[in-house]
């Protein structure tokens, strides 16, 4: 089960609560750069989306436009996760044989590459959402499957790129976990062209995982607290 501290959403068993799969990611791995030029492009684009005049050369913006596009890149990473947390659930659902329904245009994109990508392979799900248990971590793996005769692990992705380092140790993490899995790759459903992206990560898994362990030492090491904690079975 899933539970609140420490500054973000945890994972609780037996009482003991362990920290997620992607929070040692991201706190090992330096995407301020990135995201300092990312968020700053939100601003203009606000801008350029909400303060044109057609009859003048160039943008009227007031003191409210200002604040508004201080902080458009809020609004711009909450639709980005509730894409993603859409589609996810799209996903399991139509497996499941279920009923669903997608909320956004981005999310019917991403959905549709989801349905192009699983009519050109073949595919028997395994297990869904399924929650693991790693060595001081905890994470929800999207699918197990056979994948074309080969049981793989499989991670579901709505962003613009392949970010290897985050997703080879991610997925690296969640195949661990399942004994006798032979594979694991990352499907990216593009939200903006309706288009599949497999890259099959089997190859780099032995590394990834080096490195995704080298990750929750390093993050028990820099949050003293949260290892304290843990230790005490709390």
């Amino acid at each position: 089960m899933y539970s609140e501290g420490m500054g973000s959403e945890m994972y609780e068993k037996e009482g003991i609560t362990f920290p997620r799969c992607t929070d040692i990611i991201s706190d090992s791995t330096n995407k301020s750069q990135g995201l300092i030029q990312w968020s700053a492009n939100q601003a203009v684009e606000y801008i350029r989306a909400n303060c044109d005049e057609p009859s003048c050369p160039f943008y009227m913006v007031d003191e409210s436009d200002l604040e508004q596009a201080r902080f458009a890149y809020k609004d711009t990473s909450k639709i980005a996760l509730d894409v993603g947390s859409d589609v996810h659930n799209a996903i399991e659902k139509h497996l499941k044989k279920e009923s669903y329904t997608l909320v956004s245009t981005q999310a019917e994109q991403a959905f549709k590459a989801f349905i192009e990508w699983e009519d050109s392979v073949e595919l028997k799900p395994l297990l869904l959402e399924q929650t693991v248990w790693g060595d001081r971590w905890g994470g929800t793996l999207d699918m197990v499957c056979m994948l074309n005769g080969k049981k793989y692990v499989v991670d579901f992705k709505t962003s613009k790129a392949f970010y290897m380092t985050e997703m080879g140790a991610q997925i690296a993490a969640y195949r661990s976990c399942i004994a006798d899995a032979k594979g694991s790759g990352i499907l990216r459903l593009d939200k903006e062209t309706g288009l599949p992206f497999w890259k099959d990560f089997s190859k780099r898994y032995s590394r990834d995982l080096k490195v995704f362990e080298a990750m929750v030492t390093l993050y028990f090491l820099r949050h003293p607290r949260v290892a304290k904690r843990f230790e005490k079975g709390e």
